[in-house]
């Protein structure tokens, strides 16, 4: 079944709203129905010589329906506005709600730029398949099926002509999809490319001045624009092409329909009043597939974009959540063990770590150190369950973290990662992320415990200051006191600092550190870290090398082996670091 097919589903949802709508299009197919029947007998009554107030009846009863027609109209479009919009709201949540299941495993492995597009325009794009085309096939076919019947009553040679010209005109368009497909597919691609390359841009353009590649990054996005010119092109000849055939052979079926009705009618075998109604009814017949058509070509880049929302929907969740999975026990600090843990993130490479062994007791406080690309972060990313681990396995307070839920693990878990993610809003709703209900006093509180309170109050509006894209208008140590109160916020009895303090300077890692050491108060603690200055007070610090352990010890003692733990010292120090 061809993807856009599968999209049907979603008017089961909304089956009311979509007869409703039916409904509406319908009645205005009566009223142009109703419209040139009277019409056609209003004729014929002129050309029998008919009193004129019989003729006057016609004529009212035309501008009845067209007046009835001025009614249903912009009450349809606003129907279908709403139909749409909740629609495309269903479609949207589904897909959403799939991307935050797959979670940052897949989306780091997409450009986010295509994403936004496939949820923004893509979505868009196939409200004319679901809330036009669909509902018109039943009003089309209703139409014909009534009114070729009702020509047959009259005359079955014209109504047979009719009857294979809108076979043709309906099958023709599914006959190309193929070609067109090709084109339509190729159009949102380089869409989605520009798009893409265009939200790059923007996000990085403070790089692209400071290393003068505004003009080089500019060209590539002028042979981005360009391809997708080229293309849109295309894909509106394709359009244009398939158009024109439907509409000849609407034409050469009215035409011949209406030639062999004339025939008919000279050589005595239809009458006049008949000839009269059929030439009326003959434009009826194919308004509904007029109109069926430019929903199908209106519906051609929903069909592309289809393909690529349903590959999202059908990607394979790497991480399985247990049904019905327990809930982490409150009360008391919980204990975390990594057990001979492997883990590849599938480049074919190597592992990310490898038989790792590293156990962290109740209250305890355990720092993982290493070199870039040890291996540090991938034990964060297997702990909050956004990858499972390849062998060996993971307990969060001796259960494995496989048979909790994933919502209630990770809400026992309060991250303070290196690179602060601020979303555009007030400080007060970044805050609140953690714990929508929190009252003002609450913010205050863990404000003052990440020591950020004061630089907050000096704001233009305090708590409800706006900060711009990723905390854009705050310094790197200001949004990293803000992650910290979040955490406190958060008030989760395990915590972990990712590289908490390696980007930010001196001045401001005194205050952080300060915030960091309120925060670890009363919690187990996993520190990764680059500074090594930020562990040296840690009951025991794990030395990654190549995704393995190498070193295990208080920092005393791992000074005095004289290993890896040394080295790293001594590296940094030379590099101009704290020890």
């Amino acid at each position: 079944m061809p993807s856009y097919w599968r999209l049907i589903r979603f008017l089961k949802y909304l089956a009311k709203d979509v007869a409703f709508k039916i409904l509406l299009m319908l009645l205005i197919t009566v009223t142009y129905v109703g419209q040139a029947y009277s019409i056609a007998r209003g004729v014929s009554a002129v050309f029998a010589a008919r009193p004129v107030n019989e003729i006057a009846v016609f004529i009212c009863g035309a501008v009845g329906f067209l007046l009835l027609r001025g009614f249903l109209t912009p009450v349809n479009e606003s129907f279908t506005k709403l139909l749409g919009a909740k629609i495309k709201s269903n479609i949207r949540d589904e897909l959403l709600d799939k991307l935050f299941h797959l979670g940052p495993g897949y989306q780091g492995r997409q450009r986010s730029g295509s994403l936004n597009s496939l949820i923004t325009d893509g979505i868009e794009a196939m409200e004319p398949f679901l809330v036009s085309y669909i509902p018109q096939m039943l009003v089309a076919f209703i139409t014909v099926v009534s009114l070729v019947s009702y020509i047959a009553f009259l005359d079955v040679s014209v109504a047979m002509i009719i009857l294979v010209s809108v076979v043709i005109a309906v099958l023709g368009p599914h006959l190309a999809l193929p070609v067109v497909k090709k084109s339509t597919v190729r159009y949102w691609s380089s869409y989605a490319v520009l798009n893409a390359q265009y939200i790059d841009t923007m996000q990085g353009m403070t790089t692209l001045k400071a290393f003068n590649s505004s003009e080089q990054k500019g060209r590539e996005l002028g042979e981005n624009a360009e391809n997708f010119r080229e293309d849109s092109i295309r894909n509106t000849a394709f359009s244009l092409m398939d158009s024109a055939v439907i509409i000849l052979f609407m034409t050469i079926g009215s035409s011949v329909s209406v030639a062999v009705g004339a025939v008919h009618a000279a050589c005595g075998s239809l009458e006049v009043a008949s000839l009269v109604s059929i030439l009326f009814l003959i434009t009826e017949c194919f308004r509904p597939i007029t109109d069926l058509n430019a929903f199908w070509h209106a519906s051609y880049l929903g069909f592309s974009v289809s393909e690529g929302y349903f590959a999202i929907l059908d990607e394979p969740e790497i991480l399985k959540e247990k049904e019905n999975g327990i809930a982490p026990q409150g009360g008391y600090l919980p204990g975390v063990n990594f057990q001979d843990v492997s883990f590849d993130y599938h480049y074919g490479d190597c592992y990310a770590l490898n038989k790792v062994n590293v156990q962290i007791n109740p209250g305890e406080t355990v720092a993982v150190v290493g070199r870039s690309g040890s291996g540090k972060s991938t034990m964060v990313n297997l702990l909050m369950r956004f990858y499972d681990a390849a062998e060996g396995s993971v307990t969060f307070d001796g259960k494995n973290i496989r048979d909790y839920d994933l919502t209630a693990l990770r809400q026992k878990i309060a991250v303070v990662y290196q690179d602060t993610y601020l979303f555009y809003g007030t400080i007060a709703e970044n805050l609140r992320m953690c714990k929508p209900g929190a009252a003002m006093e609450e913010l205050e509180m863990a404000a003052r415990a990440a020591n950020c309170h004061e630089f907050i109050m000096e704001l233009p509006n305090g708590y409800d200051t706006i900060v711009g894209e990723r905390g854009a208008t705050l310094s790197g140590g200001e949004r990293q006191r803000i992650a910290i109160a979040r955490a406190v916020l958060k008030d989760a009895p395990f915590l972990i600092l990712d590289e908490a303090t390696s980007s930010v300077d001196a001045a401001n890692e005194r205050e952080i550190q300060k915030a960091l050491e309120n925060l670890m108060k009363n919690r187990t603690t996993l520190i990764i870290a680059h500074r090594l200055s930020t562990v040296q007070n840690a009951d025991r610090i794990f030395v990654l090398d190549q995704g393995k352990v190498v070193e295990v010890g208080s920092h005393q003692e791992l000074m005095s082996l004289g290993g890896h733990y040394v080295q790293l010292v001594q590296a940094q120090m030379e590099s101009g670091g704290e020890q």
